[in-house]
């Protein structure tokens, strides 16, 4: 059954599936974007889903570091090299979630003639990953499906793929080279993964998109294939090569330029220090002007609705904000009457984010704490070396992903 958001953003495809103009008059493409769950700090926070979405960022990475690998030869800067923690992060899956109701759709289409489906734009993968007309199991139900042989440009790469999403289950399936379009902007040859398997349980939300839509470098990709940021830029089909992200009021996905309304100011870029993740250095963390955290490696993620750091900064985080609790599994609580202001600095210029976005909701039904939205993974020998800076953050600011100069910047929000 089709739900409202997906039969909204698929009246969308009346644009998105009109003849794409040259490069030279392209200019920014606009995608509008939804989530079905919406913030919401007044009410109690979910644990056990704040727990799982821990997790599931964390393998999701795994699996990064295992394609980096296995694509240049070397292990990640990232990675604490021990096999044995490939995607082992608790309970979570990589690649998909059965609580995805978190991510930021919007349409994409795919094949000739163009079909939609809504996926997640995810800056934290390079893969593209589909649901195949060959799944038939009840998991893969209430998805729209890709089918090949419905389109005249896929092409069989005669390659498989195992994604290992728990410890005990995995999506499979086969990749395809196909033409895929976002906001009118085409890419010729993408590679996607049709999954022909889901892990069980997936049908036990009321909604999820169709897939996700890992817009990092080609290293981390499990297909070992450029992304489709990549492969508009190579192929140039962009004006310019970038694609940028609000979060805050009128969400949208911007690509090939950006919406010089959107923020004020100028923008702040940083480097990517190693072409895989969208991998950043920060400056500085702190609450209420007490710094805490100094410089630290970090990963920009669009897919994920925290912030995850590692345990002993965290700890030092949440240690200069009075009333602070520890929790279990990497989760602190702050009093709800006075949450803090926090502030990341990049390349020198600071950032604040909203005490509402950061604040998770109640510990429990008429509890005085509130859980915060820095979080910590889990505990590791040796210790997580990185941190994930996700929606708390990013809702407060324009993010902009550089592909032509391997940057990230960022913009306060008008």
């Amino acid at each position: 059954m089709l739900t409202i958001a997906y039969v909204l953003s698929a009246l969308q495809l009346l644009a998105l599936a009109s003849p794409s103009p040259a490069p030279s008059s392209i200019g920014v493409k606009r995608v509008s974007l939804t989530r079905r769950q919406a913030h919401n700090s007044t009410a109690p926070a979910d644990i056990q889903r704040i727990t799982q979405r821990i997790g599931s960022t964390l393998a999701k990475y795994d699996v990064g570091f295992d394609s980096f690998s296995k694509n240049s030869g070397k292990p990640h800067p990232l990675s604490n090299n021990d096999a044995s923690n490939i995607t082992k992060r608790a309970e979570g899956t990589a690649y998909l979630s059965p609580d995805d109701n978190a991510l930021w759709t919007g349409v994409m289409c795919a094949g000739t003639p163009l079909s939609p489906f809504i996926v997640g734009f995810d800056t934290g993968s390079a893969s593209l990953l589909l649901v195949s007309s060959t799944c038939t199991s009840s998991d893969c139900q209430g998805q729209r499906l890709y089918n090949p042989s419905d389109s005249s440009t896929s092409v069989d790469r005669k390659q498989k793929f195992n994604l290992k999403v728990t410890d005990s289950e995995t999506v499979t399936g086969n990749q395809y080279a196909d033409t895929v379009r976002v906001a009118g902007l085409e890419a010729t040859d993408q590679v996607l993964g049709a999954a022909s398997s889901y892990p069980k349980n997936f049908n036990t939300y009321s909604f999820r998109p169709d897939g996700r839509m890992g817009m990092a470098y080609q290293s981390i990709s499990a297909y070992k294939a450029p992304s489709f940021p990549q492969n508009l830029v190579s192929q140039g089909v962009t004006t310019e090569p970038v694609f940028a992200f609000r979060m805050g009021t009128g969400c949208e996905l911007n690509i090939g330029g950006l919406d010089h309304s959107a923020y004020t100011g100028d923008l702040v870029y940083t480097p990517v220090t190693t072409k895989g993740f969208w991998q950043v250095n920060l400056d500085a963390v702190q609450a209420n002007n007490k710094r805490s955290v100094g410089r630290v490696s970090a990963i920009i993620d669009t897919g994920s609705p925290l912030i995850i750091g590692d345990r002993q900064n965290v700890d030092k985080l949440y240690a200069t904000i009075p009333g602070s609790r520890a929790l279990s599994n990497g989760l602190y609580s702050v009093p709800c009457d006075s949450i803090p202001t926090v502030r990341i600095t990049v390349s020198g210029s600071a950032f604040d984010i909203n005490p509402d976005l950061f604040n998770q909701g109640p510990v429990s039904e008429g509890s005085s704490q509130c859980v915060g939205g820095i979080v910590s993974g889990p505990q590791s020998k040796p210790p997580q070396r990185f941190w994930s800076i996700g929606d708390v953050f990013l809702q407060n600011v324009y993010s902009v992903f550089d592909v032509g100069n391997n940057r990230v910047g960022f913009g306060r929000l008008v």
